[in-house]
This record gives C-alpha cells, structure tokens and sequence, in this order.
C-alpha cells in the first residue's frame, strides 16, 4: 500500500514535470542576465526542433521529509515529435502513460489498461496540449506566468507566480546538458519539502522505435 501511495505521489510529479519543467518561459531581469537566459532558450529551441525524438533512460528520486532513504524510481522516455509519447517507470512499480494524437493509454502495475480520448478528457487534454506547446517552441505566452532565474551557466530555477500552484510545487531547477542543450536533471522542490530529483541518461537522438511503443502498455495488451 505504502508503494502504491509512493507511486501516486511520482504520477503526480510526471504531470507537474510535463506542465511546468518542459515548458520554458522567458524571464524578466537586468539587461545581461536577460541576454543570457534568452540566449540558453534559444539553444533548447533549436535542439528541440532539430530533433525529431528521443529515448532515455531516467533514474527518479522522491526524498519524502518524514523518510531518512529516498524512494528510487527507474524507467524510460521514448518521445517521437510530433504527437507521440511514452512515459514508462520500469521499477519497483511497473506503469506507464502514451500519448498517441488525439488518444492515449495509461496503466499502472497489474490493473486493466485505461484508454483515453484527448477530445473527452480536459485533465489529459491539458496535460498534453502543454506539452506540445513546448515541443512546437510555443512558450513565450507562458512567461507571465513564472519567475525564472538563470542559476548556472546551462541551468534554470523556476518558481510560479501562481500561488495556487505554489501552494504545490515551491521551485524547479533544471540543468542542461551543454552540448546537447537537452535536460539531463530536473529537481521539483514541493511545500511540504518532498524533494523529486530526475535524471536522464543513456539518451539516443533520433530513435526508429516500434510503433506498439505507442499503442499498447506491454505485451499482452
């Protein structure tokens, strides 16, 4: 029960993770610190429209504040622009969510594969017009709706405006990898002071991956 709960609160954060971590606003400041960060979203934008998908490897850590260990979570992102999706935690619970244009598929460990119509589901539908908002380097309406930092030579601090959302998610850091200009971590700082800590790895540019990747949970579905 204790890792089921666990897994609610890292669905939670995937979703928090698609709305708010890979839709980049641009951020207000002094003149040079302007140029700099307008100068790093430009390098993600091109990156992201230079390349036509991705798959990595992840390795997610949820350090609860009534806990000494984090949670440890290991799964794979398979995304191919422009419409097609595959969020998959391998260990120690088995889940996955697809989006598919206008469908979708989620399932998590052993209960029956609920199906999804984009047109039907507003929570989902947001979910994932945000997220291709950012894959079409849309952002920039987004800026009023954060303040974003530029802590780092390639990483970003995030904080909402929004006290709603605040009320939720305090900040997000992001570091990008230099060459790539592709998030290798992202670290999503919650009120209650839960930390959830995602890093990438192993990542393929370009991928061919298998169509079922985006039609079907596993195997037998």
């Amino acid at each position: 029960m204790m890792m089921s709960n666990l897994w609610q609160m890292s669905k939670k954060n995937v979703l928090l993770l698609l709305l708010l971590v890979l839709i980049l606003p641009t951020a207000s400041g002094t003149a040079g610190q302007a140029e700099e960060l307008a100068a790093l979203l430009q390098d993600v934008d091109r990156a992201a429209a230079e390349m036509r998908g991705m798959s990595c490897a992840f390795t997610q850590e949820k350090e609860l504040a009534m806990f000494d260990r984090p949670v440890v979570f290991r799964g794979k992102l398979d995304l191919v622009r422009p419409d097609r999706l595959r969020w998959e935690f391998a260990s120690p619970i088995n889940s996955v969510l697809i989006f598919k244009g206008d469908s979708g598929l989620r399932c998590d460990g052993d209960s029956p594969p609920v199906r999804f119509d984009l047109q039907r589901d507003p929570v989902m539908r947001m979910v994932a017009r945000q997220l291709w908002l950012w894959l079409g380097g849309d952002h920039h309406r987004l800026a009023e709706e954060y303040h974003l930092t530029l802590a780092g030579a390639a990483t970003l601090l995030i904080e909402p405006k929004d006290p709603g959302v605040a009320e939720f998610v305090t900040s997000l850091t992001i570091d990008f990898d230099p060459d790539t200009h592709q998030p290798r971590q992202v670290e999503i700082r919650e009120a209650g002071g839960d930390l959830t800590r995602l890093v990438f790895h192993d990542c393929q540019p370009d991928p061919d991956p298998d169509d079922a990747l985006f039609s079907r949970c596993g195997d037998g579905e």
